[in-house]
């Protein structure tokens, strides 16, 4: 590992289990933590700020020659809970749809869903208040993370679950967020050391959600119940090809120019070490 590795990650409870052995530790000190929105986290990574992030999936055709750290991502297989297209109508009637500013894979599963599965092409307003105000401004707004987790919705809303439409319609989970490189940073005391947080993570999901506050109030129940049955952090065959599948609808849509190529850093290493590991030799 480079002497000081700049890692950004979502500052949402679903990012925990991921980054929540990195702080401190033996390998602390090499590791500088920043905590930013999704969004942000791209800009910060393509302005070369940032060495490796929890970056949107979708940042991965708009960012030329990242890697992606196998194993690892942020993801769902059926309802997830905190991905929402709120409306205040049937989907079917949907006209004109507010984005999350804080999102943009987000932001492209519903435009894409919302194509497919109900025929809407809508109208694309800005409306960067709260939900309510979102609502007032258009038909639906897109809403995502601890926001959409926790906060009620509006009287007379309607929220429609991303992840589980699209697994619903494809059979396949939906990856929204992978650890992402810029070429060469990943190597194999990193990739150890971001599966070694993943592990440390899973041992203290009672803890993290324990103490995890949303607007200063502590939610327990609801954090466990996410982080163990909704949320996914694992990055396989099924589903790099769930995010092949995504990059070609939204392609063919025009939400991005092109289909990416899928990198995984250390290919060859980490299949062999993977295989050990399920051999028990590891």
């Amino acid at each position: 590992m480079s002497p000081r590795v700049r890692i950004g990650a979502v500052s949402y409870l679903n990012s925990l289990p991921l980054v929540h052995g990195l702080a401190g530790g033996p390998r602390g000190p090499a590791l500088e933590l920043t905590y930013a929105t999704p969004a942000a986290l791209a800009d910060l990574l393509a302005a070369g700020e940032l060495d490796v992030a929890l970056l949107p999936v979708i940042e991965l055709a708009r960012i030329p020659e990242l890697e992606i750290v196998p194993g690892l991502a942020i993801g769902s297989r059926g309802p997830c809970r905190s991905v929402l297209l709120v409306s205040t109508r049937p989907a079917e009637e949907i006209k004109s749809l507010a984005l999350d500013r804080d999102s943009r894979t987000s932001n492209a599963l519903a435009r894409l869903l919302l194509d497919q599965v109900w025929q809407r092409r809508p109208q694309i307003v800005s409306c960067a208040g709260s939900l309510a105000e979102s609502l007032r401004g258009a038909h639906a707004a897109v809403r995502i993370g601890d926001k959409a987790l926790f906060e009620p919705l509006p009287p007379g809303a309607r929220a429609y679950d991303l992840g589980e439409i699209w697994t619903r319609e494809t059979s396949l989970p939906f990856v929204f967020a992978v650890w992402a490189a810029r070429p060469g940073v990943v190597d194999r005391e990193l990739y150890l050391a971001l599966h070694a947080a993943r592990r440390d993570g899973s041992r203290a999901i009672e803890r993290i959600a324990a103490g995890y506050r949303w607007n200063g109030e502590g939610r327990a129940e609801i954090a466990r119940d996410y982080l163990t049955r909704n949320i996914r952090f694992r990055l396989g065959s099924t589903e790099i090809r769930a995010m092949e599948l995504f990059f070609g609808a939204a392609a063919a849509l025009g939400l991005i120019e092109a289909v990416p190529e899928i990198r995984l850093a250390l290919e060859r290493w980490t299949a062999c070490h993977e295989a050990a590991a399920q051999a028990g030799r590891t």
